[in-house]
């Protein structure tokens, strides 16, 4: 799964896992691992490291498994974690593709993102709704949406797997 907070990933990735295989949700960590209440979201920039590890085991162990399919609920950038994971999985003859969410907002933001620049006042208006939106769940503050649609690229499998 890839796209921003508050989109529909979430919700996209358990309609994918109930058709079998493994979700693995990165929120999931601050909800279990961090603090004594499982239904509390407990989310840290400090335990961030720990999290993106925590998942990455996660992960191999499914690919280890031969879990299928195994759903990645995450932002899923061309960065070096996600290169790793997918890196693993190919190596280990997974096909590797991405999802995106099906909610009717992600897919006007997923338009407005093929020209940043033009688009900027309304990104900046998205920006500013989706955090809005995620008050009750991941409390994503608004400069982190903003730094999250400037990042924002389009990203191929081929790429996220070349070598860096």
């Amino acid at each position: 799964m890839r796209g921003l907070p508050s989109c529909g990933k979430s919700y996209t990735s358990r309609k994918l896992a109930a058709e079998g295989g493994v979700r693995i949700e990165f929120d999931e960590y601050f909800h279990t691992q961090v603090g004594n209440d499982s239904s509390s979201y407990d989310w840290s920039y400090e335990l961030l490291p720990q999290a993106r590890q925590w998942n990455l085991e996660r992960i191999i162990s499914a690919v280890d498994a031969g879990a299928s399919p195994i759903i990645v609920d995450s932002d899923n950038v061309a960065g070096p974690l996600t290169r790793h994971y997918a890196t693993y999985a190919t190596d280990r003859g997974y096909e590797i593709g991405f999802k995106e969410p099906e909610s009717p907002w992600w897919r006007a933001i997923r338009e407005l993102l093929r020209d940043k620049g033009a688009n900027a006042e309304a990104l900046r208006t998205w920006a500013r709704k989706l955090t809005v939106m995620s008050k009750s769940t991941h409390r994503v503050p608004l400069e982190d949406f903003l730094h999250r649609i400037d990042r924002w690229e389009n990203v191929t499998v081929e790429r996220v797997t070349m070598a860096a």
